[in-house]
């Protein structure tokens, strides 16, 4: 059911989602809202603005975390995990972790608004002048695919706390889980507060991201859409804060032993959720005379991996979320293939999924990938990694720079100064040392890319404010 105004509302028309381990299999059917069910939508969230923005940013917050926490626990009541995986692909556990993050997320995020939105005094010992920041009003808040039910709790808190009221676009296909999330989310709250929509393709996302109501847009997706989204924001000059896609360099110094608990921190980094994660590690460079020992190494620790059905115990790696993503993976290792790169798998595909139709990728490493290749220069968005070997490594660096995206870096070593001057100078929104991935991302940290990869942060106090507009007061003596 669509969320509207405080109601759980049937969709205009209903469309089927689809297992992508077993795509005859119809997980449900999803409803689909049309032109007036949104307007619907943006006019409650506009009623409800007002009262929502009048109240102390405490008690929003309170609101927000208790909303978060409600919104958790019915879907753990429900088993919503496994609904998700059925809809999504994604492993099991790797699910239940996404909806126990909910509440996390959301006080987190609480916890940080007081010094996020408190008024700034530019003198602090004068009234004025000062700096209030203030809410755009209604947020259109785009999910992507990957990480919709945890995405969906981190834009939300941080437009809400912020005063601003919502209306959730969930993704188109694996809305299921999300709307049950959102709904749950929105009960909590005030009516209009927080609207939840669905509906196929970007026709629904199209007209949210267009409509008059929409004060500032969220989105969270690829570099075409996000391009999509702002040339249509343009018309109105809505605001638009985008995470889009990344083609994440990792550097291993010369100083580090191949050791397993790199190797295992780099497949952790590379191949979680099948490797559909925008700040996973996309590209490897390690010292030219050890790029065989290392891909070698990964394709060794890549041979536990099963990959299969998320919701079967044994499974470690749930299929690709769809067939255009499971063949733009074979066409870029294809490619790299024919341009002589040499293309390995490791890893197997749990019996039972063989014949199933299942959108299934094994875990693969690539040597031997010239520099301008398709799968070089592009984000794969699946579990492939192409490993380049470096002489010199500010060569390495250079060759991390030499991307039009600037999402996520990292650098491996032991040697703190080495790890100062190469994270310097790695061009990206986050850089790490000696960890890449989910295991680098701090949510007390803003996060965002440069370039390519987006506009705006989330996450932390930036995070926060990304989703308000400042105000300046000034003041003279009065005339005598």
């Amino acid at each position: 059911m669509l969320t509207i105004d405080g109601e759980a509302r049937p969709g205009a028309t209903t469309y089927p989602v689809r297992n992508p381990a077993r795509p005859a299999e119809a997980v449900g059917d999803a409803p689909a809202a049309d032109r007036e069910q949104l307007d619907t939508a943006v006019r409650a969230a506009r009623r409800a603005a007002p009262g929502w923005r009048a109240l102390d940013v405490a008690e929003r917050v309170a609101a927000v975390t208790a909303a978060a926490s409600k919104a958790a626990e019915h879907l753990s009541a429900r088993d919503g995990a496994r609904l998700y995986t059925r809809e999504h692909g994604k492993v099991l556990p790797e699910a239940r972790f996404e909806i126990d993050t909910a509440p996390v997320l959301a006080s987190l995020l609480g916890s940080m608004a007081e010094t996020a939105l408190a008024p700034e005094h530019i003198d602090p010992h004068q009234a004025y002048p000062r700096l209030h920041r203030e809410p755009y009003g209604v947020a259109a808040l785009v999910l992507p695919f990957n990480w919709p039910l945890a995405l969906a709790i981190t834009k939300l808190s941080s437009a809400l706390v912020a005063g601003n009221t919502a209306v959730v676009k969930v993704p188109p296909t694996c809305p299921l889980a999300a709307l049950q999330l959102g709904a749950a989310f929105a009960a909590a709250l005030p009516p209009g507060v927080v609207n939840v929509l669905a509906g196929p393709g970007s026709g629904l996302a199209q007209a949210l991201v267009t409509h008059p109501g929409i004060d500032v847009i969220s989105l969270t997706g690829g570099v075409a859409t996000g391009r999509a989204v702002m040339a249509a924001a343009a018309s109105r000059l809505t605001p638009v804060l985008l995470e889009l896609g990344g083609n994440d360099a990792a550097i291993i110094g010369p100083d580090l032993e191949i050791s397993d608990e790199l190797v295992e921190r780099l497949v952790t980094a590379t191949y979680t959720t099948g490797g559909q994660v925008c700040m996973a590690i996309k590209r490897l460079y390690a010292p030219a005379d050890r790029v065989g020992e290392l891909a070698d190494a990964v394709l060794a620790r890549c041979q536990k991996e099963v990959v299969g059905d998320g919701l079967a115990e044994e499974t470690t790696l749930g299929p690709l979320h769809t067939a255009a993503g499971r063949d733009r993976v074979q066409a870029l290792t294809d490619d790299a293939r024919v341009h002589g790169a040499t293309v390995r798998t490791a890893g197997r595909i749990r019996e039972a999924d063989a014949d199933s139709g299942g959108y299934f990728v094994l875990p693969t490493v690539v040597t031997g990938l010239a520099p301008d290749a398709a799968l070089a220069t592009e984000e794969q968005f699946g579990p492939v990694l192409p490993i380049f070997g470096y002489q010199n490594i500010d060569d390495a660096v250079d060759a991390a720079n030499a991307t039009e995206f600037g999402l996520t870096a990292s650098v491996w070593t032991g040697d703190d100064a080495l790890a100062d001057r190469v994270a310097t100078r790695l061009v990206a929104g986050t850089v790490s040392v000696n960890c890449h991935g989910m295991a680098a991302q701090d949510p007390r940290l803003p996060f965002g890319g440069v370039g390519q990869s987006g506009l705006g942060r989330e996450l932390g106090v930036d995070g926060i404010r990304a989703f308000t507009q400042p105000r300046a007061f000034v003041r003279q003596p009065a005339p005598r």
